[in-house]
């Protein structure tokens, strides 16, 4: 295939106007008074989508220009990483990925060199990130975090309440899991449930794919310890599951091969729900994973031990685990509702947690301090397992799309208060980070380029509160000039016109979201300016001679075939 070569400084004008195109899309969005966006669907006949999330519209921005669609692609990202990491944050790092990039883009043409330029930035970012930690307000409350939820989630105010119970007692490490309900409210409950960091072995297996989830509904669970690479060998099982009419999750070492398309071409045509995916651990420590997997959903692990090695072909259903849910992500998998002998799984807690006394009264010099160290948290990690909890969180709604819609929200904003309890809080609506401007004004750089580098994140800062000013429709001068004569704590609340200590008014954002937010939008600016020529494929458009995508998403057909 033919390539196209495209050189500065054209490249940057064109990645600037996707940029724009993007952030102007998002940055409505921004804060409790900013409208939605409405999305058309790609099939035709079907509603649009109306949403208030940031990643949510950047994703459905794309762009003719090819080139301008890689500086959307490049905002995309931003908001992809910060869905990821907390939840939130999302419009915020678009809003400041924009105006860095304007100013950057700017002192580049004005003869500024973009790797001192980035230097400047990069250490800039240090010095803002420093004074947002040394200012946080930690020690959050449970109050704090119902505020931080109802923020978050658009001033819902019983959606904020039953977040914050879930984050109260599910804590930090267990997981909440959302899901469409089936009424007008919304439904928290806490089930018995296990979470372990191993996704899909392969995107093909989502089943919900606007929050990439696979997801099976009262599954049958094998463990095996070993690679699986021939489909046949997993035959006789998966015709037992299927005359069972249920859905079947394989935990096992690997599944390669032939193995591993035939379980993809047989999910994705329909013919039986099934997902693979790696069990926890590592090295030896998997085969007690496995077992305990299987001890807390009723199965048994099907192990290569001398004496107990069993062929995958001769596996039973009485061998398999179940579940009421498993629900699969890119990095995770949760089993809710297990159906596990709760005895043995109390013996065999307390068990491990006697093992684990016994490392702490050990004697200093009685084996190494490292692998003391590393015996307890593989203690403490199995007992996590065994004891887990999981919430799911019933999002109700008139429609499903608004379901949707507040889904997303809602998920969001408990993200966001599990944030807040790691890092504190500190004032909302962008204020925090206009405040920051301050320690950049009198902060001195190497030279004179690197000190531009500093003026432009110090201008940059304060965009956000800028765009909330805007989405508020709100005199900019008149609010800059209250919040500069009252003390760092004072915000502002648009919805309802008034300042005040941004704990009374409820207005507060978490540090590690501004702090992602900011790190994130410096990040791809930075590759934005550091970047001189771009290699593209030049696309082969015989291939689509007379194919509408139009028509195809209108009658669900593709002409071609």
């Amino acid at each position: 295939m033919s390539k196209e070569i495209i050189y500065n400084p054209e490249i940057r004008d064109r990645l600037m106007t996707g940029i724009n195109q993007v952030a102007r899309a998002v940055a409505v969005t921004y804060g409790s008074m900013g409208p939605t966006v409405m999305i058309q669907h790609r099939t035709d006949g079907i509603m649009p989508v109306f949403t208030r999330d940031g990643v949510t519209v950047a994703n459905a921005v794309t762009i003719q220009d090819r080139i301008a669609d890689l500086g959307g692609r490049m905002l995309r990202d931003v908001a992809g990483a910060m869905s990821r990491q907390v939840g939130d944050g999302t419009t915020t790092a678009i809003v400041l990925a924009q105006v860095l990039a304007q100013g950057c883009l700017k002192s580049v043409a004005a003869g500024f060199h973009p790797m001192q330029l980035k230097k400047g930035l990069d250490i800039a970012l240090t010095v803002v990130e420093k004074n947002l930690q040394a200012r946080a307000v930690t020690e959050v409350t449970s109050e704090w975090v119902e505020k931080i939820a109802l923020v978050a989630s658009k001033n819902e105010t019983k959606a904020g309440k039953l977040l914050a119970q879930a984050l109260d007692e599910l804590g930090l490490q267990r997981q909440l899991i959302f899901l469409m309900g089936n009424g007008l409210e919304d439904e928290l409950a806490i089930v018995d449930g296990i979470q372990y960091e191993q996704g899909y072995l392969s995107p093909y297996f989502v089943t919900d794919k606007n929050r990439a989830e696979a997801v099976l509904e009262r599954p049958y669970i094998l463990f095996y310890d070993r690679e699986i690479s021939d489909l046949m060998e997993l035959v006789p099982i998966l015709e037992q599951v299927k005359a069972e009419g249920r859905s079947l999750l394989v935990i096992a070492e690997n599944v390669i091969d032939k193995a591993l398309t035939g379980l993809l071409l047989n999910h994705v045509r329909g013919i039986f729900k099934v997902v693979a995916v790696k069990p926890p651990g590592f090295g030896d420590q998997r085969v007690n994973r496995l077992n305990d997997l299987a001890l807390l959903t009723g199965g048994q692990a099907i192990l290569d031990r001398p004496g107990l090695s069993q062929a995958l072909e001769d596996v039973n259903l009485t061998q398999l685990g179940q579940a009421q849910r498993a629900v699969i992500t890119e990095s995770s998998t949760t089993l809710i509702g297990a159906n596990g002998d709760q005895v043995a799984i109390t013996q065999l807690s307390e068990t491990l947690r006697q093992e684990a006394e016994q490392i702490l009264a050990r004697k200093p010099g009685k084996g190494s301090a490292t692998g003391n160290q590393h015996e307890f948290d593989e203690l403490q990690e199995r007992l996590a397992l065994l004891s887990g909890k999981t919430g799911t969180f019933s999002v109700g709604g008139n429609t499903d799309f608004e379901i949707k819609e507040r889904m997303v929200r809602l998920e969001n904003a408990y993200l966001s208060a599990k944030a807040a309890l790691v890092e504190g809080v500190l004032p909302g609506g962008g204020v925090a980070l206009y405040r920051c401007r301050t320690v950049l004004a009198t902060a001195i750089a190497e030279n004179a380029e690197q000190q531009q580098g500093f003026h432009i994140l110090q201008h940059a800062l304060a965009a956000p509160l800028m765009t909330l000013i805007k989405n508020a429709g709100l005199n900019s001068d008149m609010v800059i000039h209250h919040l500069e004569t009252q003390d760092e704590y004072t915000t502002l609340d648009t919805e309802h016109d008034r300042y005040g200590h941004f704990l009374e008014i409820g207005i507060i954002d978490p540090v590690k979201v501004m702090r992602l937010a900011l790190r994130n939008a410096v990040s791809v600016v930075g590759t934005l300016i550091t970047s001189d020529t771009i290699v593209m494929d030049v696309p082969d458009l015989s291939i689509m001679a007379g194919y509408s995508p139009e028509w195809a998403a209108a009658t669900r057909e593709d002409p071609r075939v």
